[in-house]
């Protein structure tokens, strides 16, 4: 499924039936694809995706980059550019290092 699609009713079902255990599993593979430069923010999704693909094969995308936007809006992570569904921002890591 495209990160830009409305989720699909069954799409939706596999994401309800995950674990507490399991979004965290989510958000550590997006925080662990994180880099200390600018990403655009479909790459990460791509890559922490593939990650878990092995362990959550019916877990959609877009769940992936709904958990992104809310580790952005926790803090987590920084942004770049309007945060959206359609992923035309920037992230990186929020502890990136000194200023250059």
């Amino acid at each position: 499924m495209n990160s830009q699609e409305q989720p699909r009713e069954s799409d939706l079902e596999h994401v309800v039936s995950l674990s507490g255990e399991d979004v965290q599993a989510i958000d550590a593979a997006v925080l662990s694809q994180l880099a200390t430069t600018w990403m655009e923010a479909r790459d990460l999704v791509a890559k922490a995706h593939a990650v878990l693909l092995p362990k959550y094969p019916t877990v959609p995308d877009v769940f992936f980059s709904y958990r992104l936007r809310k580790l952005v809006a926790a803090g987590d992570i920084e942004a770049a550019g309007a945060v959206d569904r359609q992923l035309n921002y920037q992230v990186r890591a929020k502890d990136h290092g000194p200023a250059a």
